[in-house]
């Protein structure tokens, strides 16, 4: 495992806008909301989710060789400017016998360019993830693009995709220190336990649900393990976040399994 040897000076936060970006959900209340997205070829609710999902999810139409393509669901994300690094992740979910996928992108005249992404053709819930730069010319705005998948006749298959996330880094370090982490287990039922490479002083330790409301805290951490108990935690998914000299040093998905 690479050792750090300094204080790494990195940041992460969300940003700001609507959506499903903001909370990962496809669904107001009771009811389902797709706001801020559009589509290419079609796209509705359904009612299915993984996990922590709610009730609902976003069901993108694929494209086909003889008909609408590319099927994409995409929102735009104007505070993204040029060489900005990002973590993008959501779950999907594929009924087309292609790939499905979540990806960056951009948009100029109304011409869709994808970036990188993730993807998969599993047909249960499976969590999809990219790391990236934001790469933008003039005229262009970033997107966050669902890609529905490709069928070769006139029928057109559907992805599925729910609790899309999006964070931005800042900081050079922040993939590298990562990678200086371990977390294990990861599902866990009773207990989790978090190992770094250099020791944390006076660090500071938040879980979060998928709303972004913190449900665990645990301050004045020194060291190199902490014990992560589950306590009265429902089972599900939940984001944490390590911090220290109130900088955002280490960030992971928790899944919690009965």
């Amino acid at each position: 495992m690479k050792q750090i040897l300094c204080i790494l000076t990195v940041y992460l936060s969300f940003i700001t806008v609507n959506g499903q970006i903001e909370n990962g959900s496809f669904e107001n209340g009771s009811n389902s909301d797709l706001s801020n997205w559009e589509w290419t070829c079609g796209a509705i609710p359904f009612k299915n989710a993984p996990t922590e999902g709610g009730n609902w999810c976003i069901k993108v139409l694929g494209g086909n060789s003889q008909g609408c393509f590319p099927g994409y669901a995409f929102q735009k994300i104007p505070t993204i400017t040029n060489g900005q690094t990002y973590v993008l992740s959501g779950w999907a979910l594929a009924q087309t016998s292609s790939p499905i996928g979540l990806f960056f992108g951009k948009i100029n005249n109304g011409v869709i360019t994808l970036q990188e992404g993730d993807t998969t053709k599993s047909t249960s819930w499976t969590k999809l993830d990219i790391h990236s730069n934001i790469s933008l010319f003039a005229g262009d705005t970033a997107l966050v693009v669902l890609y529905g998948g490709l069928e070769g006749g006139p029928v057109q298959g559907y992805g599925y995709f729910d609790l899309i996330n999006l964070q931005h880094v800042t900081g050079i370090n922040y993939l590298e220190f990562q990678q200086s982490v371990k977390l294990f287990p990861n599902p866990f039922n009773s207990q989790t336990i978090l190992q770094i490479d250099n020791p944390l002083h006076n660090a500071t330790l938040m879980v979060d649900n998928i709303f972004g409301q913190t449900v665990k805290q645990i301050k004045n951490i020194s060291g190199q393990t902490v014990v992560i108990p589950r306590d009265n935690l429902a089972s599900g998914l939940y984001f944490l976040r390590l911090s220290e000299y109130n900088q955002v040093i280490f960030t992971n998905k928790l899944v919690i399994t009965d």
